[in-house]
């Protein structure tokens, strides 16, 4: 199975760069107010997204079979269920392909409920095929396969008849195709295919160092620590979603300075957020992962503590990046970006074979993605009016007073405390509301506090009711 997602992977990194043009030329014809050219965006995307569907099968067709059934290495008498796999997960790309630009409506129109009602209900779903898989007699990845290509088509029926109901401009039309705004699609699509591509060399090139230079050991360690972080960095991705199209919006309507502000405050808000999870998983690394695996690889909890600050360096920019997309001219950003993150490759490489150890591999990501921001500076004033002294000021400063301020009181419970399950869940609770004391009160300006403050009283009424 992870030969096989291997193989589609690889092609829905470049459909996924699709998919964000997508989303931000949809999300920039919703913030004109142009109601043509965002029914003309809608079906123009769909059109593309067929084509590409089509590409993508035919690739993944010939050179995806040719490669699991001549190349991978496939178990004796798997390779029947690992081509149905095969099959069905192409199937999958080609329905996430069509339903990207209803994703990209629900986002643009900030219906961000839906997302969360519908996480709910895809857990719900997978749980449930979990169970069906348990009491299934037969070859049960093939079952797993089927049953995954049928949640993926529920959910995009779903999205839709969401979209068609509450959208006017979500009702395809294939007459209405643009050849300019393909055009427009596929050169930022271009763009953006550079960036993606530098991601997975500086992230799955580095799985790859690792494994040559320390062996199989150290990979599933870094596996664990990605693992958990992920989960930490998707809840609050899920959270800061929202300034996304608010900044597409805004610049597309002339808001500038209102957009940069966004960016600002989107820029704290992550920070802040990720600081809420950061204190207590890295004060409580190895008792989380005591209790989570029956044997915990070796340096895990170490892998952990250095990727939930790798993961802090990526989040905190990912508003200014969007910033520059809003602004649609991101050739040269996208070459500079591309350039600096094309550095952690080879320095990891030079640094383990001056024989660094390991976690070397993250301190060299946490300072590229540093310099990446510096890069992001460069580009803003370079495309608009950015006071880098200003997100210094609002964003950067009142980051960095939280970040020293919340280890104080957990750090003295750990002194005064002995290791163990009583600790953990003493430490996890102390320091999450410490930390948010902290952001509160330190991060948060005295009108964003009222108002934090007063939303938290509108949900504690709502309750008691």
């Amino acid at each position: 199975n992870a030969v096989v997602g291997g193989i589609v992977g690889m092609s829905s990194l470049i459909t996924s760069t699709m998919s964000q043009a997508i989303s931000r030329y949809i999300t920039c014809a919703l913030g004109k107010g142009d109601k043509n050219e965002l029914k003309t965006m809608f079906s123009t995307s769909i059109n593309a997204q067929i084509a590409v569907s089509l590409i993508a099968v035919l690739v993944l067709e010939v050179v995806g079979v040719w490669f699991l059934n001549n190349e991978a290495s496939i178990p004796e008498g798997r390779m029947v269920a690992a081509n149905w796999a095969l099959q069905c997960s192409i199937i999958g790309l080609i329905i996430s392909l069509v339903s990207s630009p209803y994703s990209a409506v629900i986002v643009a129109h900030e219906h961000m409920c839906i997302y969360a009602y519908m996480s709910i209900v895809d857990v719900v779903l997978k749980l449930v095929v979990c169970f069906m898989i348990l009491a299934y007699g037969g070859d049960r990845l093939i079952l797993l396969a089927l049953l995954q290509v049928v949640i993926a088509l529920g959910m995009r029926v779903f999205y839709g008849w969401y979209c068609g109901r509450h959208f006017a401009e979500a009702h395809y039309d294939y007459s209405l195709f643009d050849k300019g705004l393909l055009k427009e699609l596929t050169i930022f699509s271009g763009w953006n295919l550079l960036n993606s591509s530098a991601w997975v060399f500086a992230t799955q090139g580095i799985n790859i160092l690792v494994n040559v230079f320390f062996g199989v050991t150290f990979n599933a360690a870094r596996q664990v620590a990605t693992t958990v972080n992920g989960t930490v960095q998707g809840f609050v991705g899920n959270f800061t979603m929202a300034f996304s199209p608010q900044i597409t919006k805004s610049y597309a309507a002339g808001g500038h300075a209102y957009a940069v502000m966004l960016a600002n405050r989107g820029t704290k808000f992550t920070w802040l957020m990720m600081y809420i999870f950061i204190v207590p998983v890295f004060m409580e690394a190895e008792q989380l992962l005591s209790l989570w695996l029956v044997e915990v690889p070796p340096m895990s909890a170490l892998f952990l503590r250095f990727a939930l600050f790798e993961s802090l360096s990526v989040s905190v920019g990912q508003n200014l990046m969007r910033l520059i997309q809003a602004d649609g001219r991101v050739r040269m950003y996208t070459v500079h970006a591309a350039l600096t993150a094309g550095m952690i490759f080879p320095l990891t490489w030079l640094l383990f074979r001056l024989g660094t150890p390991v976690w070397s591999a993250y301190v060299v990501f946490i300072f590229v993605f540093m310099l990446i921001n510096l890069v992001r500076f460069y580009n803003l004033k370079r495309l608009m009016v950015f006071s880098i002294r200003q997100h210094i000021k609002d964003s950067l400063w009142p980051c960095i007073l939280v970040s020293v301020t919340s280890f104080i009181v957990p750090m003295i419970l750990a002194y005064v405390m002995k290791d163990g399950i009583v600790r953990f869940f003493v430490m996890s609770t102390v320091s999450v509301l410490w930390t948010l004391l902290c952001c509160i009160y330190l991060g948060l300006t005295k009108h964003e506090r009222e108002f934090f403050i007063a939303k938290v009283k509108d949900v504690l009424v709502k309750i008691r009711r």
